[in-house]
């Protein structure tokens, strides 16, 4: 939030153009609430190749991938812009974060001992 906040001190020293100002307001509001699902996403990103969940990982992110492609192919064909883009980036963090929500809860990740 203090991306939108702070916005006004910041985004001058990127343009002048008010258009482009205008254009990336909403954007920066996108950005800034898909900010704790991405934290989400890195943390769990983590402990699971820290687990070596590898696999798991690779086809959680096909599936990300199905969901977000369609999407973000059809972003222009609708005439979105920048804050449409940066909404279909955030529909892609929210499918990697429950995908990889799944998966923690299962447990079946956990490795007790020293190999798979």
């Amino acid at each position: 939030m203090l991306v939108v906040i702070s916005r006004p001190a910041f985004l001058p020293l990127f343009t002048g153009d008010s258009a482009v100002k205008d254009t990336a307001l909403p954007a920066l509001v996108i950005v800034a609430l898909s900010q704790p699902i991405c934290g989400v996403v890195f943390v769990l990103d983590g402990v699971l190749m820290g687990a070596g969940d590898g696999p798991y990982l690779a086809w959680a992110m096909l599936v990300t991938l199905a969901v977000f492609t369609p999407v973000a192919l059809l972003v222009p064909v609708f005439g979105g812009g920048l804050t449409a883009l940066w909404a279909a980036m955030t529909l892609m963090m929210t499918v990697r974060m429950l995908t990889l929500w799944v998966r923690t809860r299962s447990g079946r990740w956990i490795v007790t001992g020293a190999t798979r």
